[in-house]
């Protein structure tokens, strides 16, 4: 392990603490108190944790109701060795606190036995919990393990991460006990966040949560039957008279008293005054409830949606054997996952000169390090483009449309433009990516001067060029699945598959069927193709104009079809064509598929789209024969030899049976008749996210009597409603409807947020919207055809108007890789021929009433 300065203290206490820690907590106390009328008055949580509380709250670990401690210890002692070998050599281990030392205890010997050279650092406020602690493992006591305490707080903590010894340093940062749970679901992810953002490639967070979902068991443990949790929470008020200098609280006069909300899944320990009083200047009315603690719990659908706004990426999790806590390794999430509220995605009609840096940065590792220069020129699907020329296509377009849409001379070298004419030999890549350089930096120049934002019509070929390129990148994704050449994503850790399928058993709930009522939904958005006017949102031709249309009731299933659905239909019904998501990873024959044969042509030139515009087969047959006479018995045997193909290598379709499932129109039609239903008209598809939206406010609105404002403006589990108004900058532009057009895509699986699909049965019970689909584009039944009002455009007029053919079914939403301003946008129309079976898109069962 590199050398770490252990100075500033006594022994092995090691002193980092800042300035202040009392006047910011005499500060947090009185601004806690007077609040506005109608706001909750609160207490900062710290004042439950000086020396005399910590001592209550180790009372309290030992108390039978208090389940949490038990629990952890429980996973701990399952896991411990698991826990280790997943903790780099030479590291330093992190505790944020002190910890209860039976649970440390485990792991310091866990990672001995494992002859892990650790350096583990228990941080705390308080030196007599550090001394408690290093007393526990006095010196000697390991040899690969060496104990140190720091003195102060997390802030305190985060700026240690910051030192020069510490950055270079591989580390893993652990906080036990749930005690993140000690925030309200914001402050949480900002918490994670916070952390996170000091982790390198290697390092690691290890967080334990608390799953239990029983409000019966939780009030008890926070209420317990010999008061213990009631006098830790007075001796608060105790602290609280000694940081602000005298008796501002009356003992005699308040008693503690906890309450749980089931609708939030939390419970809220309070301190109330039997009669009124005034402390700090502030009058407090007797009965009045001062919260000074949460307690938050986290369902499966709440973890991800913690880790998703902490930017961080689940690795793996160990749990107890009821399942109801759950201790996470966690990596921080590259950047190049792009946000999903609209305020962010969708904060103006130009992209910025960030999001074309992000965008890059995929663009990048896919084509130079998922690509194996050898496979450049190779076709992963026959009926698409080698993958050379998407690399030189993209910046070729952009240049032309700056010529077309600013009249700038255009970029060397000029014969590039003849990309789209398939010539027999490619440039060489080098040159190739030096024409692609000039590009950015004639894009990025667009941004310094202004004309980005200040010329309309730059901003539309700007706008045009980000979204075509970004609907390629799925392109060649989706190509590349098909190759064993393709290279797992730099900096993206394997899923813990196996993990994430026994979650995925334990969450699941029957899919359920939905109401979805008659209405008028509207669809498109108006765009006119001109540089005059005020600012507005660019949309491509088959999205425009706006309009109305009419949709009757009817019934649709909340979820997308699944693996294991789609298996057991292709195994009932003794069909042996797999959809090409899969593989055949039989002992026998392996792979027997057939890769594509062509029904129809390709385009013939780069029409802009994500999508495949040319028919084919799927590939991949079972065993090459019907599943009834393949000489193997039952579903089971089956489904062994089916394996999903990940860009982590193919998974047994055992770990993915939850997944929604990736195929053909025409596949996922059969299907949906086998199941008892069909798949969606555009318009059903559009009614029931309308619908979808409506429960999501209707639920908000239940919330908003419960959950305080915070910066003066209701937050949800990381949705804002009510958006805080904003100064117009660069970047940025009012008045623009961006909540009509844009939906909130919250955890939905899209902008690269998890490189494939993800479990979606725990949602069976939930009507999922626009970008709802597990992490794939969902099919409809509707034809592409020209619309009234329909319109080729002016810089792209070959966009949609070839596809008019009869042939191409709409979908709607997106992909895991699709990105967020096109898989949120409301109006957007994607198409692919109904048998082409590659495109990652799923469907659900919709039915007449």
């Amino acid at each position: 392990m590199g050398s770490i300065t252990l100075t500033q203290g006594d022994g092995r206490i090691i002193d980092i603490q800042g300035d202040g820690q009392t006047a910011n907590l005499k500060r947090m106390i009185v601004e806690g108190l007077a609040v506005p009328e109608g706001r909750q008055k609160t207490l900062p949580t710290l004042l439950l944790y000086d020396a005399t509380g910590l001592q209550i709250f180790e009372e309290i670990t030992y108390l039978e109701e208090y389940y949490l401690t038990g629990q952890e210890i429980e996973v701990l002692e399952r896991n411990a060795d698991k826990i280790a070998t997943n903790i780099e050599q030479n590291s330093v281990l992190l505790e944020l606190g002190s910890g209860n030392l039976r649970k440390v205890k485990i792991l310091l010997d866990a990672l001995e036995r494992a002859k892990r050279n650790v350096t583990y650092f228990a941080l705390d406020l308080m030196r007599s919990e550090l001394d408690r602690t290093l007393a526990a493992v006095p010196e000697g006591t390991f040899e690969h393990v060496k104990c140190f305490g720091l003195l102060g707080t997390y802030d305190d903590g985060l700026q240690w991460l910051t030192n020069p010894e510490m950055v270079g340093q591989t580390k893993t940062i652990m906080s036990l006990g749930s005690s993140v749970g000690n925030y309200n679901r914001d402050e949480a992810a900002a918490f994670v966040k916070q952390f996170a953002s000091t982790l390198g490639p290697k390092d690691t967070l290890l967080f334990g949560l608390d799953a239990c979902q029983e409000p019966r068991r939780v009030y008890q443990a926070y209420n317990d039957s010999q008061g213990v949790t009631n006098r830790f929470t007075i001796n608060g008020l105790k602290h609280a008279n000694k940081i602000l200098g005298y008796d501002a609280f009356e003992l005699d006069n308040w008693y503690a008293a906890g309450e749980y909300s089931a609708t939030e899944g939390l419970h809220r320990a309070h301190v109330v005054p039997r009669s009124d009083c005034i402390v700090a200047g502030v009058a407090i009315r007797g009965g009045e409830r001062i919260r000074i603690e949460e307690s938050v719990k986290y369902s499966a659908a709440q973890t991800r949606k913690l880790w998703d706004n902490g930017d961080v990426i689940e690795k793996t999790v160990w749990s107890n054997t009821a399942a109801d806590y759950n201790i996470h390794m966690l990596t921080r999430r590259q950047n190049m996952v792009f946000p999903t509220n609209p305020i962010e995605y969708a904060r103006h009609p130009v992209p910025s000169l960030d999001d074309w840096h992000r965008l890059w940065k995929v663009w990048t590792i896919v084509t130079r390090q998922m690509i194996p220069d050898a496979e450049l020129n190779e076709k992963p699907i026959k009926l698409r483009n080698a993958c050379i020329f998407y690399l030189g296509h993209i910046p070729t377009f952009m240049s032309m449309k700056l010529v077309e849409g600013t009249g700038m001379q255009p970029i060397d070298p000029v014969a590039y433009t003849k990309i789209f004419e398939l010539p027999d030999e490619w440039p060489p890549v080098e040159e190739i990516l030096q024409y692609q350089d000039r590009v950015h930096e004639r894009i990025a120049s667009f941004y310094k001067t202004g004309q980005a934002y200040d010329d309309a019509w730059t901003g539309r070929v700007l706008w045009l060029g980000y979204e075509h390129e970004a609907m390629h990148l799925e392109t060649l994704l989706y190509m590349l699945l098909q190759s064993d050449k393709t290279l797992p994503p730099t900096g993206v850790p394997r899923p813990a598959f196996e993990q994430l399928a026994d979650e995925a058993d334990r969450d699941a709930v029957e899919n359920q069927w939905f109401e979805i009522p008659a209405q008028t939904v509207k669809i498109g958005l108006d765009d006119p193709e001109r540089a005059a006017g005020p600012v507005r949102h660019f949309g491509w031709d088959v999205e425009k104009p706006a309009r109305e249309e009419t949709v009757k009731a009817f019934q649709a299933k909340a979820r997308p079809i699944t693996n294991e659905e789609y298996a057991k239909y292709l195994f009932e019904m003794g069909k042996d064509q797999l959809p090409a998501s899969w593989s055949n990873s039989g002992p026998t024959d392996g792979m027997n598929g057939k890769t594509g044969e062509v029904n129809g042509h390709t385009n013939g030139h780069a029409n802009g789209h994500a999508n495949g515009h040319a028919n084919g087969h799927a590939n991949g047959h079972i065993n090459g024969t019907s599943t009834h006479t393949n000489g193997h018995s039952g579903f089971s045997a089956f489904l062994a030899h089916l394996s999903l193909r990940t860009f982590h290598g193919p998974i047994p379709l055992l770990l993915a049976l939850h997944h929604p499932v990736s195929a053909s129109y025409d596949e996922l039609a059969g299907c949906a008749a086998y199941m008892g239903g069909r798949i969606p008209t555009e318009l059903e598809a559009q009614s029931i996210y309308s619908h979808a939206e409506n429960l999501r406010k209707q639920a908000l609105q239940t919330l908003g009597a419960n959950i305080p404002a915070v910066n003066a403006h209701l937050i949800n589990e990381g949705v804002q409603e009510s958006p805080p108004s904003h100064r117009c900058e660069k970047g940025q532009a009012d008045g623009l409807d961006t909540g009509a057009l844009f939906a909130e895509l919250g955890d939905s699986n899209v902008g690269f947020k998890h490189w494939g699909t993800v479990s979606v049965t725990q949602d069976g019970n939930k009507l999922p919207g626009q970008g709802g689909m597990g992490g794939l584009w969902e099919w409809t039944s509707s034809t592409l055809e020209r619309h009234e009002g329909y319109e080729p455009m002016k810089l792209y007029p070959a966009y949609s108007s070839d596809f008019f053919d009869g042939k191409h079914n709409i979908m709607l939403g997106g992909s895991w890789a699709t990105l967020p301003r096109i898989a949120g946008r409301r109006s957007f129309v994607n198409w692919y021929q109904r048998n082409y079976p590659y495109a990652w898109a799923t469907a659900r069962l919709v039915k007449d009433i």
